[in-house]
């Protein structure tokens, strides 16, 4: 439309100066210029009706791009929502200024005004379960771990069948999202969204560079390939510092899918754990599901984080603390963790525990639909406004200004723009800054601008990154040649197992 408007306002006025440098031509004149002089006319002429056109064209992009603004605005009742969201990094405290933000903008673009309530992983569980049981208005909220699991909340019928409401309220994000929105489904029926991000996940050790550069440790550690050799780092941390050598408890032998299993880092196994948080299944190559617990591997990872324990290598209160073990790094206690990220891994870490990081890849995982659905959002049953929650949750996934600001916060007080990256900005650093999250978990992973230690390109990086982990036949053509952000087209993406 635009571009229609732009071509006809344009001809037209090439078209008047055409028919004014006619009427110079052919009018009433006296007698004919001198040669030179004609063709100095004609170029004044000429660059006359340029200018002519030029101001034409300026004054209807302008008209045309105030239409299409004053269209964008909108004209209704503004609907209040109900939104409770796991809080990873703390953020819940600090989040009033990044929440008026986000309200500005969903205000005036979809009529929506979203109350945001941050909660703790510790005590996320325990307050979405309440609210649902109490009837409470909850429109949006995160699918986190147990209870509140896509699995959890679905056996429990406590999800909206947002099918038909995504078709109507949300096709920007069905676009964007392609075949992975049905990793929250069940019979075709779709009952949550994932977070659009970079499935392709590795687990990973992640150490203090500092301590091992302390102790001299450094290009061991970046040498690492058996856990017995980690033993040895351990044990000199232990030694010689006053720090915990490792961070993690329960899901030390097993990281979501991936069980540690000989001495050797490749020895590890990695299946689809089907959102298992419990630890309870294990599914083999074919498919098969049996007991976890009964799985030899299992027990043999088991037995070796057993005996760390008993050494007073695992941070005493692991098994029961509800901080996160990047929340317990940053407090200075712990040299170590175990932990499932994407590439880029040093840099997240690094911002989120404030130190230096040296990161070994331990083993990659299945791409499956746990992988996908993982931290994701839904729609309960207890929503009051689905359509509206439907319209936020579109603006979410295809809005950068939105995506930008519940992943960092407000441009100019938590983070600014250097060479197309988001960083502190002068005396602000992990410590000291009022709001910043995690960009994995919240709406479109590929709008967040990218953190300072990664490159400008690095979303791009990212989708090259998942391409080559699911789609290495496609990866050529389309690493280079492809627009950011894209979607996969669903002829590509239907060859995954979601």
């Amino acid at each position: 439309m635009k571009k229609r408007v732009l071509a006809a306002i344009v001809s037209c006025a090439i078209t008047a100066s055409l028919f004014a440098g006619c009427a110079a031509a052919g009018g009433t004149a006296a007698a004919p210029a001198a040669p030179a002089e004609a063709a100095e006319a004609a170029a004044e002429s000429v660059e006359e009706a340029a200018e002519e056109v030029t101001e034409a064209a300026a004054e209807a992009v302008e008209e045309v791009t105030e239409t299409a603004e004053a269209a964008a605005e909108w004209d209704g009742d503004i609907t209040e929502i109900k939104v409770i969201l796991s809080d990873i990094r703390g953020v819940a405290e600090h989040a009033d200024h990044v929440v008026a933000a986000m309200n500005e903008i969903t205000e005036s673009t979809i009529g929506v005004h979203a109350d945001i309530l941050f909660v703790g992983m510790g005590d996320y569980a325990t307050q979405v379960g309440l609210a649902l049981a109490s009837g409470e208005q909850v429109d949006i909220c995160s699918l986190g771990f147990g209870s509140t699991s896509f699995n959890g909340m679905y056996a429990n019928g406590q999800l909206t069948d947002l099918t038909d409401l995504l078709a109507e309220e949300a096709p920007g994000l069905l676009e964007e999202m392609g075949d992975y929105i049905y990793a929250d489904s069940v019979n075709g029926r779709i009952y949550g969204v994932p977070p659009f991000r970079n499935y392709a996940s590795s687990a990973y050790l992640i150490m203090r560079t500092d301590i091992l550069e302390e102790l001299g440790l450094l290009e061991k550690a970046k040498a690492l390939t058996k856990w017995s050799e980690f033993e040895e780092i351990m044990a000199e941390v232990d030694e010689k510092t006053d720090v915990t050598p490792l961070g993690d408890g329960n899901e030390t032998p097993y990281q979501l899918g991936i069980i540690f299993n000989g001495d050797e880092f490749t020895d590890s196994i990695s299946f689809d754990w089907l959102g298992d948080t419990y630890q309870v299944v294990y599914t083999d190559e074919n498919g098969v599901i049996s007991s976890l617990p009964e799985f030899e591997p299992y027990r043999v990872g088991l037995e070796r984080v057993r005996g760390w324990y008993d050494k007073g290598w695992i941070y005493k209160d692991a098994p029961t603390t509800s901080d996160h073990v990047d929340t317990i790094m940053k407090t200075g206690v712990t040299f170590a963790t175990i932990q499932t990220s994407e590439i880029g891994v040093e840099t997240a870490k690094m911002e989120a525990t404030g130190y230096p990081i040296t990161c070994v890849e331990l083993q990659k995982n299945v791409v499956g639909s746990s992988a996908v659905s993982r931290f994701g959002l839904a729609v309960p049953i207890t929503a009051e406004e689905p359509e509206a929650a439907a319209r936020w949750l579109n603006a979410l996934y295809t809005d950068p200004r939105l995506e930008n600001l519940i992943v960092w916060g407000l441009e100019d007080t938590d983070y600014v723009v250097k060479d197309g990256v988001a960083a502190y900005p002068d005396n602000v650093t992990a410590a000291n800054v009022t709001y910043h999250s995690v960009d994995f978990m919240y709406g479109n992973y590929f709008n967040a601008l990218p953190w300072e230690g990664n490159t400008a390109d690095f979303r791009q990086v990212s989708m090259d990154n998942l391409l080559a982990a699911l789609y290495p036949l496609t990866l050529a053509s389309r690493s280079t040649s492809a627009t950011f952000p894209m979607s996969l087209p669903c002829s590509t993406r239907s060859t995954t197992s979601i």
